[in-house]
């Protein structure tokens, strides 16, 4: 029989997709998809939990919301675990078109008892969810609150002040929401896993629930009478607390590029503090009395040669037959689809989907190999969880982390040959993997003798054989590596970061401290409120968890528009300095730039070539020039059209251009081209250019701009101040709508 190890069961089509869009997807991200993320599928005859179950559970939990849903609206998905945990989860979903727009929700329950471990609702889209919401944040907290009180029966929960909002919305078309975390605490100490975040809308509705508290809750904690004096353990840290200069890529979304800065950053032997009991160093190997900086070796000191340079699909497929061959009996490995595509940095690949099919269902996912080089960007050993049913107390580990990482860095020079140079040993030891018993190693990527932030070589080996479970390579594509000149000293970073140094005591689960139910009592260091530990070392600013500057952005004061233009200033949209003045006119350039960034997501995706298949083009825009993606994109979305020839991209814009532009992303030109049966009545209706005369109509009549006087100003330079106000303006009409420009 084929069972999964510790959860007999088969991988469901979620986890195919999260397979096959891996690859890719992590090539725009820091970091790594780990194997035990995946769902598993529980089959339908190891579960009892019915439809009319969870829908009890859910009228339990929500007895006053979802009253435009029924219970036929609902389906359940198929119960699943996941590889690090056996508690069985089970969905339940709707999907309903209300009011000409869908509407959806998602409730996962855990366990024999149903707790609620997240759900997601996604209204209908109304003006009160948009900017201007109708509630602010003082107002959304005091919901969140009282939806917490559902879940914090004694359990110690408290809100987070000033928690950073990972996901805050950034298009004016979208809900505002308001994020809010509240952490578990144990004997007044947070918990630094134990967390549940609300998400509440604009109009107050709450719209999310995550809850990230371990299912199993018999664990144990240290005493917290028995910790060290806080004032002796911040002098240690002041005293060890180094600057560290490293590289950092950070996404550019409106290109598709990644930017490479310099940082300073905390040494990493700090980072994760010090046992509060013992007065020790939390260090990735267990507890230390001391600490020790390790020199970064190359995994190899000369460059390898690629293992198969210019492969070919066939090639690719038969290396994938010849790895991916499994004898367990009862089951067959089925090759499909050998794609050839492009990954999001421009890079060839081949993505080799496979299954192992057996008499009940099948697991699969995605190969993907470096067409130039014939080496791995990511794989995967899913047979490895189809073996036999394996003794659970069969704990023992053969190698040594010292053998597992000798094995690790040979199928790094095997199946990545051509990268094996550019990164380096790991300088901390293999953690090892419980779930699947193996060794998890991270290389990181040096360039100049600095790490770099975020790109590594992650590879899993298996703590018996030795044997590759995993290997994931990042991929950025060509970046531009910035010298470290002109930059701030070590010293001057250290002493920026020895200012804003603060402890804060909580629990933390150490996979090499106790066992895996015990939580430590640790100090660990925390810096500069709303920013991550890294300060740019060109400018000497801090910088937010996005790579960006974190300096306090300024609030601006006008009688009209100050709300709009501090919005789209505190989201990122418009970039301002001290001498900012709201009532200067925008050149089209920017007016074009925070229209663009407002209403639509400015993501690039080399596999489609977005920015380089317009129909029309203007003769002073080319794909070299900073502005192309926006001019492309407002081509594409009609907001522009080329008729003009030329965009004069550095002149003045004015009022009745600025309403062909927001007539057009309304989908309005051809009626906008029937002129001459509008109407405008205004005094210098006259000074209206005929071409457009149909669109400055509209533009007003719909109240997108508005006239002073009885007066349309139409070759009047839009201020800053005007844009901010008619950008909102557009957001609104394009919800109502249901315009959407992604």
């Amino acid at each position: 029989m084929v069972t999964f190890k510790k959860a007999g069961a088969m991988l469901t089509a979620t986890a195919l997709s999260v397979g096959l869009l891996a690859p890719i997807a992590s090539a725009s991200t820091v970091g790594n998809d780990r194997m035990e993320s995946l769902p598993i599928q529980v089959a339908q005859t190891n579960t009892t939990v019915t439809k009319e179950d969870l829908m009890k559970r859910f009228r339990e939990l929500f007895p006053n919301e979802f009253k435009n849903v029924t219970e036929k609206d609902f389906q359940t998905g198929t119960g699943y675990s996941r590889p690090t945990d056996t508690t069985v989860s089970y969905e339940l979903y709707f999907s309903k078109r209300i009011d000409n727009q869908y509407v959806h929700g998602s409730f996962i329950f855990v366990g024999e008892t149903l707790e609620l471990e997240q759900f997601y609702y996604q209204p209908v889209n109304t003006k009160d969810i948009l900017f201007p919401a109708k509630y602010s944040k003082e107002e959304a907290q005091k919901v969140a609150d009282k939806f917490m009180e559902r879940f914090n029966k004694g359990e110690g929960y408290e809100l987070v002040p000033n928690a950073h909002d990972f996901y805050s919305p950034s298009i004016l078309t979208q809900p505002v929401e308001y994020s809010f975390m509240y952490e578990k605490k144990n004997s007044g100490i947070p918990i630094s896993d134990q967390t549940i975040n609300i998400r509440v809308l604009g109009d107050g509705t709450v719209s999310s629930f995550y809850r990230t508290t371990p299912p199993k809750n018999n664990f144990t904690y240290d005493d917290p009478s028995k910790k060290q004096n806080e004032s002796s353990i911040a002098d240690r840290l002041q005293d060890a607390l180094k600057a560290q200069l490293s590289y950092s890529i950070v996404p550019d979304y409106t290109t598709g590029d990644h930017k490479v800065k310099l940082v300073y950053e905390p040494n990493s032997q700090v980072i994760s503090g010090v046992h509060a009991q013992t007065g020790d160093w939390l260090t990735m190997d267990g507890l230390s009395s001391t600490l020790s900086a390790k020199s970064l070796t190359p995994i190899v000191s000369a460059p390898l040669a690629a293992k198969q340079p210019n492969m070919t699909a066939e090639q690719a497929r038969a290396m994938a037959e010849k790895l991916l061959a499994t004898d367990i009996k009862g089951v067959q490995l089925e090759i499909g689809a050998v794609d050839e595509t492009t990954t999001e940095t421009g890079k060839e690949v081949f993505n080799i989907q496979y299954m192992y099919n057996y008499r009940n269902g099948g697991t699969g996912t995605v190969l993907t190999i470096d067409k130039a080089t014939g080496e791995f960007i990511h794989y995967s050993d899913i047979k490895s969880n189809l073996e036999v049913e394996e003794d659970e107390n069969d704990t023992e580990v053969k190698l040594s982390q010292k053998q597992a990482l000798d094995k690790a860095i040979a199928h790094i020079k095997d199946w990545v040959p051509s990268s094996a140079h550019k990164y380096a040993i790991p300088v901390n030891e293999g953690l090892h993997e419980s779930y699947n018993d193996s060794y998890y190693f991270t290389f990181p990527r040096i360039v100049n003798g600095l790490t770099v932030a975020g790109d590594n070589i992650s590879i899993n080996v298996d703590a018996k054989t030795g044997d590759l479970v995993s290997l994931y390579v990042s991929d950025y594509g060509e970046l531009e590596w910035p010298a470290a000149t002109d930059i701030i000293s070590e010293q001057e970073a250290t002493k920026m970061l020895k200012d804003e140094l603060k402890l804060k005591l909580q629990y933390v689960n150490h996979p090499k401290v106790g066992n895996e139910q015990h939580y430590s009592l640790a100090y660990q260091p925390v810096f500069k409120e709303g920013s991550s530990a890294a300060i740019d070392a060109k400018t000497g600013e801090w910088l937010d968890v996005y790579g960006m500057a974190s300096s306090d952005k300024p609030k601006i004061e006008h009688p009209k528009a100050a709300e709009e233009l501090n919005y789209l200033i505190h989201a990122g949209i418009l970039e301002v300095n001290d001498k900012f003045n709201p009532d200067a006119p925008i050149t089209k350039e920017e007016a074009l730039k925070v229209l663009l960034k407002s209403v639509t997501y400015m993501y690039y995706s080399s596999r489609f070539d977005e920015f380089e298949m317009a129909d029309e083009s203007f003769t002073d825009i080319t794909p070299d020039d900073a502005i192309y993606a926006f001019v492309t994109r407002a081509l594409k979305m009609g907001m522009l059209d080329a008729s003009t020839k030329t965009f004069n991209p550095k002149t003045a814009l004015t009022n009745q251009e600025l309403a062909k532009w927001v007539i057009g992303t309304l989908k309005l030109n051809k009626p906008a081209q029937l002129s001459d049966i509008y109407e405008l009545n205004y005094s210098d209706a006259a000074l209206v250019d005929k071409k457009v005369r149909g669109h400055v109509a509209l533009a007003y009549a719909m109240g997108l701009l508005e006239a002073e006087n009885n007066q349309l100003k139409p070759t009047s330079e839009v201020t800053y101040a005007q844009l901010a106000q008619v950008t909102i303006r557009l957001a609104h009409k394009m919800n109502e709508y249901q315009i959407e420009n992604y």
